[in-house]
């Protein structure tokens, strides 16, 4: 009986131990001056394939998962004179949505809202 109550003992503290250990929140990458931070919340059932617009051509940025909040991050040459046309294409999808133009001086983020209904969705500056 004391060996149970021991290993139970033990038992309960090595739980605790592990439980009691917490890792930091991720956080989305920490700007420089070259770029620009995109958060995204994705409010699409689909994946996403976020895209920078410029001069007619588009350039990868990375991806959004669908339900999910992402930070991505524009950088170096892609970002220009700070005037950003974004696009998000559905992975497997035919109808990819595109926000206006935005300016983005230094320092600032870009927030982009993909509504389930692409009527509902929002980009914006701050």
């Amino acid at each position: 009986m004391w060996h149970l109550r021991a290993g139970l003992i033990a038992l309960l503290v090595l739980s605790s131990a592990c439980g009691a250990s917490r890792s930091a929140p991720v956080s989305g990458p920490e700007p420089t001056s070259n770029e620009i931070p995109v958060q995204i919340d994705n409010q699409s059932f689909s994946d996403m394939d976020i895209y920078v617009l410029r001069n007619g051509e588009r350039w990868l940025i990375g991806q959004a998962g669908g339900l999910t909040k992402t930070t991505l991050a524009i950088r170096g040459a892609i970002r220009g004179d700070g005037r950003v046309r974004l696009l998000a294409e559905p992975v497997g999808g035919v109808r990819p949505l595109a926000t206006p133009t935005l300016v983005v001086p230094r320092g600032q983020s870009i927030f982009w809202t993909i509504g389930s209904d692409p009527a509902t969705s929002t980009a914006s500056t701050g």
